[in-house]
């Protein structure tokens, strides 16, 4: 007997021991009349076949863990017993049992999960899994509601169906403020409250004047804004004019890099390099600037901390000149728009971050290369445009969230905005478009 046909052997009898184990519990169940009531209480299992796979087992440990928390006596196996069965079938449990809880799945929990996120509640991403973020969040809703409406809260981090209708419902007729509830209306109202992101902050890009704040010295994450830093530290190290061939180190970036991608040995003026980075948010580019203005990495980041130390970037400390997560490599929102405000009185800077398209010439590995920089934000097509936004730069790790450094001019005023740790973009672009409107409301 070969090794293979051994493991196939051992693979077939493992699948028929699971589903004896599954359906000798069940022998006495309707298993397809069971998973269509599992279907309709919001399980969301497949199809209604007959067979307890994964997903209707899974679905069932849940019922059953359920109904244990209310004193009924069913084994947490998610075995479709008969007393389980008939539990669950039972109409007035329907309430119970569409409760959602950490192990639950699907759109309804999907739907919760933005609802938090609009609350400022839920830190994470919208993924229709209910784990212990979702959990930890539901807790902080929970908790706030029995201050509200105590009778119909409990703090267990289970989400009862009750719960959860008021959970998606208006709640900012018990006074809550959110994001969600904003009144756009009103720009003149904005405070941190009503921000998406973790942390803001807006200025007035003549006076450096803040206007508004949201934990705006508190380290974080910047992602490829740091890239702004980078091109910085760049335009003071290097001719933009100089031809140069791109290093070794080019390739040398995380597996999941946004590449421009550029070549090792490749030749091309460190201008179109210096584009290539900012617009494509290439780390292979800035790598290679890096190495090409310090010799290093670590040289260049260095460097970047200098330029950091003489900007006033008081909250400041770079690893990396590309801004992919690493221990040590944080910045603030406040020391962003420092940044960007010292920038932009820089012709190449301010070129460069402005830019939405640039041809990349052919080099002797690859033809001309067009690079677009789309955003909504420019988007005249688009709900979250922006008129009069301009550049400056994006950044998204999974880790750090969605972060973005823009400016606006308007009847004479210019203004520097920077949110860092949204849940996405659309909340970084609504962020942006309500700090614009804010500083234009107070600058009148």
């Amino acid at each position: 007997m070969t090794l293979r046909f051994r493991r196939l052997t051992c693979v077939i009898l493992a699948v028929g021991l699971l589903f004896f184990s599954l359906t000798a519990g069940a022998e006495k169940t309707d298993i397809r009349k069971l998973q269509e009531r599992l279907l309709s209480l919001g399980f969301e299992i497949g199809k209604a076949d007959g067979i307890p796979g994964e997903k209707t087992t899974a679905a069932v440990l849940l019922a059953q863990t359920l109904l244990a928390g209310k004193g009924y006596d069913v084994p947490l196996t998610g075995v479709p017993d008969a007393n389980t069965a008939g539990l669950i079938m039972r109409e007035e449990n329907s309430g119970l049992l569409r409760t959602l809880l950490r192990g639950s799945w699907g759109s309804r929990v999907k739907e919760a999960q933005r609802k938090l996120i609009g609350l400022n509640l839920l830190w994470d991403s919208a993924d229709g899994k209910y784990g212990a973020n979702t959990e930890k969040a539901v807790i902080a809703f929970e908790t706030w509601l029995a201050g509200q409406v105590p009778e119909k809260a409990d703090p267990d981090g289970r989400l009862s169906e009750t719960e959860y209708a008021l959970l998606m419902s208006d709640l900012s007729r018990y006074g809550y403020e959110a994001p969600v509830y904003f009144d756009d209306a009103r720009p003149e109202t904005l405070s941190g409250v009503w921000l998406y992101a973790k942390n803001a902050c807006l200025i007035n890009a003549v006076t450096g004047e803040a206007l508004l704040e949201k934990a705006a010295d508190e380290p974080a994450e910047p992602a490829s804004t740091t890239k702004i830093v980078s091109l910085l530290t760049a335009l003071s190290l290097c001719d933009p004019d100089k031809t140069v061939v791109i290093p070794d180190a080019a390739k040398d970036v995380p597996k999941d890099s946004t590449l421009v991608p550029v070549f090792p040995g490749e030749t091309m003026t460190m201008r179109d390099l210096l584009y290539a980075m900012i617009i494509r948010s290439g780390n292979d580019a800035a790598n290679a600037v890096a190495v090409l203005c310090s010799g290093s990495t670590g040289a260049f980041a260095e460097a970047m901390n200098r330029t950091a130390a003489d900007l006033g970037m008081e909250h400041s400390h770079f690893v990396n000149a590309h801004g992919y997560t690493v221990e040590g490599h944080f910045t603030t929102a406040r020391d962003l728009v420092i940044a960007a405000r010292y920038g932009l009185t820089q012709t190449p800077f301010r070129e460069i971050v402005t830019c939405l398209k640039y041809t990349l010439p052919a080099t002797e590995k690859r033809g001309a290369l067009v690079l677009n920089l789309k955003r909504e934000i420019f988007d005249p097509g688009s709900e979250y445009y922006i008129p009069h936004a301009a550049g400056i730069k994006s950044g998204y790790t999974s880790s750090a969230g969605f972060c973005y450094v823009g400016a606006y001019q308007e009847n004479g005023v210019t203004l520097i905005a920077a949110v860092m740790g949204c849940q996405g973009r659309n909340m970084a672009w609504t962020d942006l478009k309500r700090l614009f409107a804010y500083g234009m409301a107070v600058s009148e």
